[in-house]
């Protein structure tokens, strides 16, 4: 079927060619018949307009970007950052928009001002990982362009953002650790300059306060969200002799590690060392056991994320956002709990 033009939709559908834009861009201000003629040639003549059309009719360029750290470690290679990139881009293009991912970097000061800010190509900005928000909040807060950040920052909170309850799944770690009656407790938790690493750890301390418990202070670890680093710092506690009998890991990746590390001392989990880590990634049913873990949704966020910015974009939606979504613990083995679920 040959392609049609939008002044060929608005003849057939005997309409003006402003009235068919009102309809693309689900304008109230149009009558319901006109409405039912302009769908119907829509529909039978599977009309789609162009991102060039729908650009000079709306204003809007119908692009979003993903402002992502560009840095030489895994951050984008993790399953976490995977599956919000997925949500963003499935939900950004089931509403007519597409996404861009650009790496920045603390040295693209003034190619991230003058080239990207300045030059209107995007409607939106998404904002993964931390170091990314201190790079470029300021300069789009002086755009007035709309911003969604994936997690919280306390010091921007005027700024758009999207979490799991990271303190409450914390919380529910803490109680299933306290009621499987464990005492010597290690936390391993992510950078401190994160907002959800302090919740993490409050959640989980807060769990164990509650049964009368707490942790030693040799049994509280900091490192990063990466493989490496809880198989760096759960080796350190296998070498004092005394490691703990449970762990609480504050990702998955950093829980992928500790496996690694107790495997390679000869330790069983979870006979030896119980182990709970937090995001529920695809893979940690396939740990070797299946870990037990803190259910957030990875993907929803990235979804979430889309809604907002495109609502605020087409005025659907005003005002600041902060969503904190549910979370739920997923009980599998390597707790000690024996129980199977997956």
């Amino acid at each position: 079927m040959k392609k049609i033009t939008i002044d060929e939709v608005a003849r057939l559908a005997f309409v003006s060619r402003s009235v068919v834009s009102r309809v693309l861009n689900n304008h109230p201000n149009v009558s319901k018949e006109a409405r039912a003629r302009v769908l119907k040639v829509i529909e039978e003549y599977n009309y789609r307009p162009s991102s060039v059309a729908r650009s000079l009719v709306t204003d809007r360029t119908f692009e979003l970007c993903v402002l992502a750290p560009r840095r030489r470690d895994d951050v984008l290679a993790t399953g976490y950052w995977t599956l919000v990139l997925l949500g963003i881009s499935e939900r950004s293009l089931q509403r007519g928009y597409f996404v861009s991912i650009t790496m920045v970097s603390a040295d693209m000061g003034d190619e991230i001002n003058n080239r990207m800010l300045a030059s209107h190509a995007f409607d939106g900005f998404i904002l993964i990982a931390h170091d990314v928000i201190k790079l470029v909040a300021n300069g789009l807060r002086t755009r007035r362009t709309p911003i969604v950040l994936i997690g919280h920052d306390p010091n921007f909170p005027d700024l758009n953002s999207v979490d799991g309850d990271n303190f409450d799944g914390a919380y529910q770690a803490g109680a299933h650790l306290v009621g499987l009656g464990y005492r010597r407790m290690g936390l391993m938790l992510g950078p401190l300059d994160l907002q959800e690493t302090i919740d993490r750890r409050d959640g989980f301390v807060k769990a164990l306060r509650e049964a009368g418990r707490s942790i030693a202070e040799e049994h509280i670890a900091v490192g990063d969200y990466s493989q490496q680093s809880g198989y760096d710092l759960m080796r350190r506690w296998i070498e004092t002799g005394r490691p703990p009998e449970a762990v609480f890991c504050t990702s998955d990746v950093q829980a992928i590690g500790v496996l690694l590390a107790l495997y390679r001392a000869g330790l069983r989990v979870p006979e030896d060392v119980a182990l709970v880590g937090f995001d529920d990634l695809p893979n940690s049913r396939y740990t070797t056991p299946p870990l037990t873990t803190v259910h957030q949704p990875v993907y929803g966020k990235g979804e979430q994320a889309a809604n907002i910015i495109i609502d605020q974009i087409e005025g659907k939606r005003s005002g600041v956002v902060h969503e904190n979504l549910p979370v739920r613990l997923v009980v599998r083995e390597t707790c000690g709990a024996r129980q199977r679920v997956v």
